[in-house]
């Protein structure tokens, strides 16, 4: 029962990382992604998955935390992108690589547009 009691006391200041690390990790990136200029949105669930939200000049890209099947936390979004969450930096300069010189267009504006075209 000691040993029980002493591991209680001390797992959760290993590493804050361990009890909220998608929200954790996603907050410091959205906080990176804002700082470059960039448009992020952190949703949060009643689940333990949240999701980063980065506004790109066509679409909004949503971003997850996942640990790695090694261990390790990585950021992952679109097809191919991932970053290790200690590279918080550089994850936000990818997400925010194209948004910095293109214009701002109205998604849902150009989305209508489209649409009657098709009609």
């Amino acid at each position: 029962m000691h040993a029980h009691s002493a591991l209680s006391l001390t797992t959760p200041q290993v590493n804050r990382l361990q009890a909220h690390p998608r929200t954790d990790c996603l907050a410091r990136l959205a906080e990176a992604v804002r700082s470059l200029g960039g448009t992020a949105l952190l949703a949060l669930s009643s689940t333990a998955h949240p999701v980063l939200y980065v506004r790109t000049p066509d679409r909004l890209v949503p971003v997850v935390v996942v640990q790695g099947i090694t261990g390790g936390w990585w950021f992952i979004w679109g097809r191919t992108g991932q970053a290790p969450v200690s590279h918080v930096e550089g994850a936000a300069a990818a997400l925010c690589a194209d948004t910095a010189s293109a214009p701002r267009r109205n998604l849902v504006a150009a989305r209508r547009s489209s649409l009657r075209g098709a009609a």
